[in-house]
């Protein structure tokens, strides 16, 4: 098979039907949960379940109880809609408003060690090896950059459905269940952020290319449906004026951002790296991109069995991934590297698939969990709180005098959410 063959073959790799068993659905329960308990535990200070992160309250939570879940749902925030979010700001008004923060938390660390588990599962028709596919997976959970934006956030669930959607469209499921899952969450992710045109390229290879057996790819033809779909919602709000956003573009923060910020994120982590982009940062760049430069170096060299396509698509659309936000936004926030970084991650176990010696896949390894334990606690601003119940109580006061006024509850960092005081009284 020729190279040329090879790059258009392998990024739809049918997965091997296996049968179902009770073992794996077992293990994949419990990795649910350790992921969900990890990922709240990462927050230090005033913890993630009693605080509740900007947007998260002060947009979502306060849109849905003010405007109602469905009035909510179809509103745009910063320029385009926010499915899952508002889905999950919905649920979250279900219950008593003293629980909100922990709803709120729970929801997002579920949906983020979700993700994780999906991730694993979808990436067995590329990396045959459990210690691959826990690399690309767990890096899900860990993943040691813009803690103080994402971590335990609705709002910033779409950096990881990033992720998971480019393995969606590089995954073949065997069974319906599985392509049901992979077309559902295509459609959602693309409904909750635009920068899911990025993907467009490789949607549509997945719809237009052939099955092994000669006929249409239905399920890639699924898969570019879900993400049309959920783009052409995007579209229609910036078109009928329900979405608008300044554009500042800057190219060249853009390409230097991806260098400097998202390939040594996963590589060097938040806490090494720091805050400001001095003399050190860049030295400490330019050792993660030594680490890129040693990966290809053993792959080109063929001391490994590299996965060459899944590393070059992860790789050009991790640049994407950061260079457009940067390029619609002119600004470089630390979350715009969380989904960039994740698919360096993948790039480099890819090209690092054993061949023989286990050691390249070994180093890396120890490097990512260094990174991960060095970074898996870092102080940020939701740390400082304020706590929600803390909060709850000194506005219940004004409450009592004006039950059917509104009144704005501090959350961080140095936000508040504006509610009903009908809401807080449940």
């Amino acid at each position: 098979m020729t190279i040329a063959e090879t790059l258009f073959a392998a990024p739809a790799r049918v997965e091997t039907a296996r049968p179902a068993r009770w073992r794996g659905v077992a293990l994949g329960a419990a990795a649910v949960a350790a992921g969900t308990a990890l990922g709240l535990l990462r927050q230090p200070g005033a913890g993630a379940l009693d605080t509740i992160w900007a947007e998260d309250g002060g947009v979502f939570l306060a849109e849905a109880v003010r405007q109602g879940p469905f009035d909510a749902l179809v509103t745009s925030y910063a320029g385009y809609f926010h499915a899952v979010p508002r889905l999950m700001a919905a649920v979250a008004t279900l219950f008593p408003a003293g629980a909100a923060s922990t709803v709120l938390a729970l929801q997002a660390a579920l949906a983020v060690s979700l993700l994780a588990v999906l991730v694993f599962v979808a990436s067995g028709s590329h990396l045959t090896g459990t210690l691959s596919r826990v690399l690309v997976s767990a890096v899900v959970v860990v993943v040691p950059v813009a803690q103080g934006d994402v971590l335990n956030s609705i709002a910033n669930f779409h950096w990881y459905g990033l992720y998971a959607l480019f393995w969606m469209l590089v995954w073949t499921p065997s069974r319906p269940t599985g392509r049901a899952v992979a077309v559902a969450v295509t459609l959602l992710v693309a409904a909750s952020d635009i920068v899911a045109v990025v993907f467009v390229p490789l949607a549509i290879w997945r719809a237009v290319r052939r099955s092994e057996g000669g006929g249409r790819d239905r399920h890639g033809i699924a898969l570019a449906g879900g993400l049309g779909v959920g783009l052409l919602i995007q579209f229609v709000g910036l078109l009928s004026g329900s979405s608008e956003r300044a554009l500042s573009p800057d190219p060249v923060l853009a390409v230097t951002g991806f260098l400097l910020r998202a390939v040594p994120a996963p590589l060097i982590g938040e806490r090494w790296l720091g805050d400001a982009v001095d003399a050190r940062w860049v030295a400490l760049a330019a050792v993660a991109w030594l680490v890129v430069g040693a990966a290809f170096l053993v792959a080109y060299t063929r001391r490994t069995r590299p996965a060459w396509t899944l590393a070059i698509v992860a790789g050009l659309h991790a640049a994407a991934l950061y260079m457009v936000p940067v390029l619609l936004a002119g600004t470089a926030t630390p979350r715009y590297a969380v989904a960039p970084a994740m698919l360096v991650v993948t790039a480099l176990v890819a090209l690092l698939q054993p061949a023989g010696s286990r050691l390249p896949l070994y180093a890396l390894t120890a490097l990512l969990a260094l990174v991960a334990v060095v970074n898996l606690r870092v102080d940020n601003t939701r740390a400082d709180g304020p706590g929600w119940d803390a909060e709850l109580g000194a506005v219940r006061e004004e409450c009592v005098r004006q039950p059917d006024g509104t009144v704005e509850v501090a959350i961080p960092p140095d936000w508040s959410v504006s509610l009903p005081c009908s809401y807080l009284s449940r």
